[in-house]
């Protein structure tokens, strides 16, 4: 006599069943925490672009004669903001390929990556926005003020 029928199905034991549904919660939370990554790679993207133009144009309309100094730290700000708007766009495309994914282990992969990209874009942000409030204060006629 054989081991099983041809037409029976194997009967998961109750711990497998328990293993399956906090496998399937895991995923769905890490889902969530996704989305929660997402929100915040397009935040920074979007904060980051504003800021590149603003700066920018500002630097172009600026007085005549831009020193050494401005040029450094208009070159600053570019590099910083540049540095933010990659990471944040390669950030969403590992939270997009997350998404898409059923294994658990890739999705844990795919959110530490977006992480420590989305940490590194608001860090970037972070000094472009120093470097930034930089450029606009040495456009001030300080000497009116004195």
């Amino acid at each position: 006599m054989a081991l099983g029928s041809s037409g029976s199905q194997p009967r998961l034991s109750r711990a497998s069943r328990r293993r399956k549904r906090s496998n399937q919660q895991s995923i769905e939370d890490s889902k969530a925490g996704i989305k929660f990554l997402v929100w915040a790679a397009i935040m920074a993207a979007a904060v980051t672009f504003v800021m590149g133009f603003t700066c920018t144009k500002l630097y172009i309309n600026s007085a005549p004669g831009p020193g050494l100094v401005k040029k450094v730290i208009l070159m600053v700000f570019l590099v910083c903001t540049s540095i933010s708007l990659l990471s944040s766009v390669v950030a969403l495309t590992h939270l997009i390929w997350g998404q898409r994914q059923s294994d658990f282990q890739l999705i844990q992969k795919a959110m530490l990556r977006a992480m420590a990209l989305v940490t590194v874009a608001f860090v970037s942000i972070l000094v472009a926005f120093m470097v930034g409030v930089c450029l606009v204060l040495i456009h001030l006629p300080w000497q009116t003020y004195f």
